[in-house]
């Protein structure tokens, strides 16, 4: 690709593939028209359809949340031991070292 080293060499060859670019643009414009309604119709549909599995898998995460949920509570409600957070703090008296 040494022809596109220079500056304006460059240039040109942009302009050029800018013009073909728009030229194909304006032939493939007609095409797309008669596909603009199918496609933002699928394209709703295909939403609508993400949304309802959304929302499925939703209802399935909160009610795993809450059996999980309910299995915990049922376990503190069978063992009433206190846990590490429930047990009365110990206290340690300071002792004398003599150094002071």
């Amino acid at each position: 690709m040494s022809l596109l080293k220079n500056g304006p060499t460059r240039i040109a060859f942009g302009f050029g593939l800018g013009v073909m670019t728009a030229e194909l643009f304006k032939e493939l414009m007609p095409v797309f028209r008669d596909l603009r309604q199918p496609l933002l119709k699928a394209a709703v549909q295909s939403g609508e359809i993400l949304a309802r599995i959304g929302l499925v898998k939703l209802a399935e995460f909160r009610e795993t949340l809450a059996d999980v949920r309910a299995e915990i509570q049922s376990e503190r409600a069978q063992a009433p031991s206190p846990g590490p957070f429930n047990e009365t703090p110990v206290t340690c008296e300071k002792q004398s070292t003599g150094i002071m």
